[in-house]
Order: C-alpha cells, then sequence, then structure tokens
C-alpha cells in the first residue's frame, strides 16, 4: 500500500506540518533557492517557512546561473534583491524604509553549509547581488540536525531573523519561530533515537 501524502505541505500524512503553520503577510518577499536533497528531507524547514509567509517562493536546483525565472528577477528594475550570504564584505540586515521593504527579495540558499556554498560558487548570477547577513547574536533552536556552531541557523531561522531585521518587527515573525519549534518538537517525538 502506497503512503498517502498532503497536498499541501506535501509531506506523508502522518508527518503533515499544516498544523504547524501561521499566516504570516511579509512586507520583504522571500526566495528559497533549494537544493535539490533538500526536497524531500523530513528536517528541512523552508518548506515550513514557505507555508507560513504570504510572499515566499521555492525554486529548486545546484547551479541557478540559467535559472530564468531568477534571472529576471535580478535585472528587475522595480526589485532590490539581496542575498542572505555571510561573506566577507556583507552587511549586517538593518531596517529598511516601508517603500523600500515593498520591493525588496532576499534570496536564502537551502541546503547544508557546504551545499550551500557550492550553490553559491557555481551560481554565477548570484555574486554581484548585494550581500546581507545576521548579528552573531543569534541561538539556533535547530534540534533536529547537526550543526557545528550556536550561530549555524536553519533556513527559516535565517530567514526569520533577516525579516525581523529588514522589517523591524520581532512580533510579527515570532509566530513563524514558534512554528519552528513545534516542528523540531514534532520530529523529535518521531524519531526518539540522537539527533543526528
Amino acid at each position: 500500500m502506497s503512503r498517502q501524502y498532503c497536498t499541501s505541505c506535501e509531506r506523508p500524512l502522518v508527518t503533515c506540518i499544516c498544523n504547524l503553520t501561521c499566516r504570516i503577510n511579509n512586507n520583504v518577499e522571500v526566495w528559497f533557492l533549494q537544493h535539490p536533497s533538500e526536497v524531500k528531507q523530513a528536517k528541512g524547514t523552508a518548506k515550513l517557512a514557505s507555508l507560513c509567509l504570504e510572499n515566499c517562493h521555492i525554486i529548486i536546483g545546484e547551479n541557478f546561473t540559467d535559472n530564468d525565472e531568477l534571472n529576471r528577477l535580478i535585472i528587475d528594475e522595480n526589485k532590490q534583491v539581496l542575498l542572505l550570504y555571510p561573506q566577507d564584505g556583507a552587511v549586517k540586515a538593518s531596517t529598511l524604509s516601508a517603500a523600500s521593504q515593498l520591493k525588496s527579495v532576499v534570496l536564502v540558499l537551502d541546503g547544508t553549509w557546504k551545499k550551500a556554498y557550492k550553490m553559491y560558487q557555481l551560481s554565477k548570477n548570484l555574486h554581484d547581488i548585494a550581500k546581507i547577513t545576521l548579528g552573531g547574536d543569534i541561538k539556533s533552536q535547530y534540534l533536529i540536525r547537526k550543526h557545528h556552531k550556536d550561530a549555524d541557523v536553519s533556513s527559516l531561522e535565517a530567514c526569520a531573523h533577516a525579516l525581523i531585521a529588514l522589517e523591524n518587527n520581532k512580533a510579527k515573525y515570532q509566530p513563524l519561530l514558534s512554528s519552528f519549534q513545534q516542528f523540531n518538537q514534532m520530529q523529535l517525538a518521531l524519531t526518539p533515537h540522537k539527533p543526528c
């Protein structure tokens, strides 16, 4: 007998995350550039974020250099595209004006650090985009995947903290972080062994 899947979150019904979602009308649009290995990853967080954020989009790939959809966005004069990537020269995310928020799009690389680095290296169209980074005081609440430092956050957490900084509104995005905590607890309940 084949597994039944939720048509909304696309996960098996027994691990459906739709009851964990909230609805947030984010001013700053978010695009996740998702590595193919993350698409079916049970511990992945981009899908949960996309179900919670009204202005969110996921495109899948490893090398986005020739991705027409992304390239149209990058050259759109009505958009301000920012890449959330902790590279030398990246500027700490800070409050944008109300008008700038509505025309800004943040790109988030969704994959392990190693995969995200490779995605960035391969995707030449990302190299000239303005880079933003998060403050160093953020501690990850990601309990279900290995990370080497407290500052190694999940894609959802990175996205949420970037939006908090850019829109200067912590309360607005607290429900997203609360959904993430519930997601962690659900996954831990499903896997009683040591987190990996």
